[in-house]
């Protein structure tokens, strides 16, 4: 094969090796149950969340499993996110009490990545806006995926109730949460929720907008005052200066939302290296030959 030929297959090689390759992997998904209405729809956004992918950079299936008062206290080892929806009181079923009384062996399995937001996006999922990609669909998908991509179980939490709602379990002293929130909650309504330009690359934020979380009769029901240690803020108050609506793990707030399980992604050789490093092979076997 003449140079001009290995340098043209070393320029194929190249564009290949750097093109964006959709895959899909499974999680094991662990969801608190409510109602059974509830459940239902939960468990029909489970049965689509591998076909949501607006980047083209791979789904995550899920492997799903409802959390139901009645049930035995799972293995939470054996699950790569545990889901917490919203505690309204809007007839979804919401009761704490399992979840708190699993407090040390949700502990025991916490991984590296947690999600808690004060938007009820199952509640509008199911009542409103409905499954819009740019809004409730992708956001729980988003949540789920991002959780789920870390090592150990991740957790997705979302509106923790309302002021008077008695639904209230983030600050409860049972609550695995309580401890790391501690003064920094807040119960406000919020309309308008901003994505930051600095987060709004994140594969956590994907497919989702402004407009889309903005606007669902009332888009956050709770948040938070400061951000707290540890944390990062993804989603803001648009009406409220200097309050949170959505806050994750800070040091994997841009990680991947495709299973990756927070290991180091080897990143491919740029196209000139690759094409660089095949033209010196093509030259030493020139050489090679001339030198016989």
């Amino acid at each position: 094969m003449s140079l001009k030929h290995l340098l043209s297959a070393a320029a194929c090689v190249a564009a290949i090796g750097v093109a964006p390759i959709a895959h899909s992997a499974t999680i094991n998904v662990l969801w608190y149950g409510q109602g059974s209405a509830y459940n239902t729809q939960m468990t029909n956004l489970a049965a689509g969340a591998a076909s949501y992918d607006p980047a083209g950079d791979g789904s995550l299936s899920w492997n799903f499993t409802l959390w139901n008062s009645s049930d035995p206290t799972p293995t939470f080892s054996a699950y790569d996110v545990l889901v917490i929806g919203s505690s309204q009181t809007f007839g979804m079923g919401f009761d704490a009490t399992r979840l708190l009384g699993a407090k040390s062996e949700i502990e025991a399995a916490r991984g590296t990545r947690t999600f808690l937001s004060g938007q009820d996006a199952d509640w509008h999922y199911i009542n409103g806006p409905g499954a819009r990609d740019d809004g409730p669909r992708g956001f729980l998908i988003n949540a789920v995926n991002w959780a789920g991509s870390g090592t150990g179980l991740g957790i997705v939490s979302l509106a923790d109730g309302w002021a008077g709602s008695g639904s209230q379990w983030w600050s409860n002293a049972n609550s695995f949460l309580a401890a790391e929130l501690a003064g920094t909650t807040a119960y406000f309504q919020e309309e308008r929720v901003v994505i930051p330009a600095a987060t709004a690359g994140f594969p956590v934020n994907e497919g989702l907008t402004t407009a889309g979380l903005s606007n669902w009769g009332t888009s956050s029901h709770s948040g938070f005052t400061s951000v707290p240690t540890g944390y990062l803020s993804i989603n803001d108050s648009g009406s409220f200066q200097g309050r949170y609506v959505t806050i994750v793990t800070e040091a994997y707030a841009g990680g991947c939302t495709t299973g990756c399980g927070d290991e180091p992604t080897p990143v491919p050789a740029p196209p000139t290296l690759l094409l660089m490093g095949m033209a010196l092979f093509a030259l030493g076997a020139v050489n090679r030959r001339r030198m016989r």
